[in-house]
Order: C-alpha cells, then sequence, then structure tokens
C-alpha cells in the first residue's frame, strides 16, 4: 500500500487493512480511536486530487499507518469550511512545520473516514464475510427463510452457509418441487427427479379406526366408516430418485452415509414434516460390483449379477427413517 499510493482504490485499501489486522475492531466499528490500526487524515491542498487517496504513511511509532484521503474532509476545493483555513493550514505546515490545525481537524477525519467506509462494508456480503464471526450480510439474508439469529442455525448437518447460498429458493413460501430439485442437483452435484402423488398405505390411528357399539367413533355407515387399520392414498407422499450414481456416491447416500442425513435434513427444511416420502438410488451400471462374499451389505450392496450389468441398478428404496 505504501508502494501504490494513490493509485489504490479507497475501499479496496480500506478492506486489505481490515484483513491485515483480523485481532483489531473493524474499521468503524471501534470505540476508541487508538483501538484502531490506521489513522485517517486529510492533507490541505486546494488541487483537484486524481484519486480518493493521497498516500500512506508510517505514524511516529511505526506501528499505526496514517492513510489520508481526498474526499469527505474539511479542508480543501470541496470541503465545507472557507478556503482561507485550508491556505492557513498548508502554510503553517510548509514553513513552520506546526501541524496543529491539521492534527485536529483529523480528530474529526479519522471518525468520519471511518464511519463512511463502515456504511459501505456493512452492506457488502463479500467484506462482511471477511470476518465470518460478525457477519452481519448473512444474518440479513438468513431472517428472509427463518434462519437469522444465532438460535436458529447449526440445528442440523447441513452448513448454514449452504443454505445461505439457496435463500432465493429457500424464502419462497410455496415451495415449488422445482426448488428441492434444484437445490439437491446443486448440493450433490448428481441427476435428482421427483415423484409426485406416489401411492402408499397410511396407517389409521386407533382413536380414529371405526369401532361397533361405541358413540362417535366413525360408526357411521356410508358417512364414517372405514374397514381396516389402514387406507390407501396418493396425495401425501412423493418420491426422490437420485443418479446414476458412482459407487462411492452411491454408499454416501446408504442409511447411516453422511449423504442421506444431510439429504433428510434438506428435505426437511424445505418441505417440512407434512409430508411423507422416501428415495430410489440408481447406481450407474459400469459400477455394479459383482457379487462376492464378503464386503458386501445384503440388499443394500449386493446383486445377482456374475457379470457386467445391462441397466442401471434402481430397485433399492429408502426409508428417510433409517437414515441414522
Amino acid at each position: 500500500m505504501e508502494e501504490a499510493g494513490a493509485g489504490m482504490d479507497f475501499y479496496q485499501a480500506l478492506r486489505l487493512l481490515e484483513n491485515a489486522y483480523p485481532d483489531q475492531p473493524r474499521i468503524g466499528a471501534s470505540l476508541r480511536p487508538r483501538d484502531d490500526a490506521v489513522r485517517f487524515g486529510q492533507d490541505p491542498s486546494l488541487g483537484f486530487e486524481p484519486g480518493a487517496l493521497a498516500g500512506v504513511t508510517r505514524g511516529p511509532d511505526d506501528k499505526r499507518l496514517r492513510l489520508t484521503v481526498n474526499f469527505t474532509g474539511l479542508l480543501g476545493a470541496n470541503g465545507p469550511l472557507p478556503l482561507h483555513l485550508t491556505e492557513y493550514a498548508r502554510e503553517r505546515m510548509r514553513n513552520h512545520r506546526d501541524p496543529t490545525l491539521v492534527a485536529f481537524l483529523d480528530v474529526f477525519h479519522h471518525r468520519m473516514v471511518s464511519l463512511f467506509y463502515r456504511a459501505r462494508a456493512s452492506a457488502d456480503p463479500a467484506t462482511s464475510l471477511d470476518r465470518p464471526g460478525s457477519d452481519r450480510f448473512g444474518d440479513y439474508v438468513g431472517s428472509l427463510f427463518g434462519i437469522g439469529t444465532p438460535a436458529l442455525r447449526g440445528r442440523d448437518e447441513i452448513g448454514d452457509f449452504a443454505k445461505l447460498h439457496f435463500a432465493g429458493l429457500m424464502a419462497n413460501a410455496r415451495r415449488p418441487a422445482s426448488g428441492l430439485v434444484a437445490i439437491l442437483q446443486a448440493y450433490f452435484r448428481a441427476p435428482v427427479e421427483l415423484e409426485q402423488f406416489v401411492g402408499h398405505w397410511m396407517p389409521i390411528p386407533p382413536e380414529g379406526q371405526s369401532r361397533m357399539g361405541a358413540q362417535d367413533r366413525g360408526n357411521r355407515l356410508g358417512a364414517s366408516t372405514v374397514l381396516g387399520t389402514r387406507v390407501w392414498d396418493r396425495q401425501h407422499k412423493f418420491r426422490l430418485v437420485i443418479g446414476p450414481l458412482d459407487y462411492a456416491a452411491y454408499r454416501r447416500m446408504l442409511p447411516g452415509g453422511a449423504s442421506l442425513r444431510r439429504l433428510v435434513d434438506w428435505v426437511n427444511a424445505y418441505a417440512g414434516l407434512a409430508l411423507d416420502w422416501d428415495l430410489r438410488l440408481v447406481l450407474r451400471r459400469e459400477e455394479v460390483p459383482r457379487l462376492a462374499l464378503g464386503g458386501r451389505q445384503l440388499g443394500w450392496t449386493t446383486w445377482l449379477a456374475s457379470g457386467p450389468a445391462a441397466r442401471d441398478a434402481r430397485q433399492l428404496l429408502i426409508n428417510p427413517a433409517h437414515a441414522g
């Protein structure tokens, strides 16, 4: 920065300074000027400067940098103070080596420049993420779909930053099926299909089953009577079809695997718990292993085949309750 000087962009220079002193408060967020790693000031000049920065120098103690700016100051051709004060301050510095007035005004310049930068940086997602522990922009985005406070984060196997990446889809109150497919395809980097209205048997709880001789127990013939302990349903279940996968990705999707746990968390976060669902895994036919004793899981990674498979293996259905 000392070599580049006025050639650097103002925001780039201050962002580099923030990252160079990670233990110091963010610029514009400190309570006292002595907590800052850099001091801002303005050199008295009536010229129209080509850039926002005038230069970077080191202070007397060689520890704190002094960065002089050509804008948002009290002096200069564009400053609010009368021009004769700029001339006076410049004359005192050049001819008498007296920086008293400039040093006094720099007390205000330091805070003005610091807050000017903080106003911009607090709304910049990249700058805010330089320090993840104080990432306010992530809080703003997370508030769009329910993870804006620390108490609502870290609740599942999915990283919160991954959820922020899909904020546009997660913030949609309608939650269409295409949104879930888009999230899973991008997150797992695998082909994903969603089959809707999958038929399945729904168990009827004991208190909802018909009983003879009991009042209000579903025994009104033609109105509330149900024969049996379960009912066929097609409107409360969907099926995810993931694949074709290679063998390593396939095993991670099996019960107990890390990918399956993350998949369950993604579905719960996006679709909630109102719908039932299951998973069909598809293994690429080139990856189907030959039958061999030992090292295989019966029903999951075992196929009755002695040669190359003719088609992709898509027989396995997994209940998410077995994610482990």
